[in-house]
């Protein structure tokens, strides 16, 4: 007899089994409606990593179109600074033509009004048989009315000013402090005036280090240190100055407001302080016309 269980080893060690195939692991999003409807989202690692670029991206983008904002409001605002002290030097420039014209003018009467007076009068001559000999005398003025001349002379040329309509306005939504004043010539005889114009705005009296001037300068014992470095002006009846700054957090903290007015030789022909109360708005001011 043949030995069955030898033989049934002697098969089992021939068969070899086969091995178990890998499956592909992968993941899907099932999304079930309230109906049973199914839909099927496969690869769901992708779509994860296309919807991270795609919000790093808009990341990205947002950030540069922030920085490109920023940048171009910068340059609008330093743009309009310049375009304020353009205006204002034109403004200048017109007023020192108006000024030299009106000096044209009155030059060329006193040119007129000597000639006239250099024209020889009959009586201040004396004719002789052989020469003529001018009169002396008629030439000499006379002592009164050298010290009359003297007297009125002195008045003429000293020059005067006044501050009025002192206002300052504030704009939130661009932090710009706006100070505006208008200067009158208050000189006698209508005697032209051209100076230098600042303005000093106070928190307190001791603490010069929290003022702010207009322009920027220097200042010893609280006054400008470098008179030309204030806004020029030249005015035969008034002037609108005004002053702009950007940036200002907290302008309520002054409380008084101190104008300068110099000559252009540097004396000082006015000083004058306000007790100040700052005015929020959002429109720019516009200068009289």
């Amino acid at each position: 007899m043949e030995d069955l269980s030898r033989n049934l080893a002697k098969v089992v060690k021939e068969y070899i089994l086969p091995k178990p195939s890998k499956r592909d692991s992968s993941w899907s999003i099932l999304f079930l409606g309230d109906r049973g409807h199914i839909i099927s989202i496969k690869r769901p690692k992708m779509v994860v990593i296309t919807l991270a670029i795609i919000l790093v991206i808009a990341i990205v983008s947002f950030s540069w179109l922030l920085i490109v904002f920023k940048s171009t409001r910068e340059d609008n605002k330093n743009l309009s600074n310049a375009l304020d002290i353009s205006r204002q030097e034109v403004m200048s420039l017109r007023d020192e033509k108006d000024l030299l014209m009106v000096r044209l003018v009155v030059a060329e009467a006193k040119i007129k009004n000597r000639d006239a007076d250099i024209l020889p009068d009959s009586n201040s001559f004396v004719e002789t048989a052989d020469s003529k000999a001018i009169d002396k005398t008629a030439s000499l003025p006379d002592k009164n009315q050298v010290g009359e001349k003297t007297d009125l002379a002195g008045p003429e040329k000293l020059q005067r000013t006044d501050i009025e309509d002192f206002s300052i306005l504030f704009e939130p939504d661009t932090a710009a402090l706006n100070v505006q004043f208008k200067i009158i010539n208050t000189s006698q005889n209508d005697q032209p005036v051209l100076g230098h114009a600042f303005v000093i705005l106070k928190q307190n009296e001791d603490d010069q280090s929290s003022w702010l001037t207009f322009p920027p300068v220097s200042l010893v014992s609280g006054k400008p240190a470098k008179f030309k470095k204030g806004q020029y002006f030249s005015i035969l009846r008034f002037k609108i100055i005004k002053f702009k700054t950007q940036n200002e957090a907290d302008p309520k903290r002054f409380k008084t407001a101190t104008v300068f007015v110099f000559a252009t030789t540097g004396e000082l022909l006015l000083e004058k302080s306000f007790h100040i109360e700052i005015k929020e708005t959002v429109s720019d001011l516009t200068p009289n016309t």
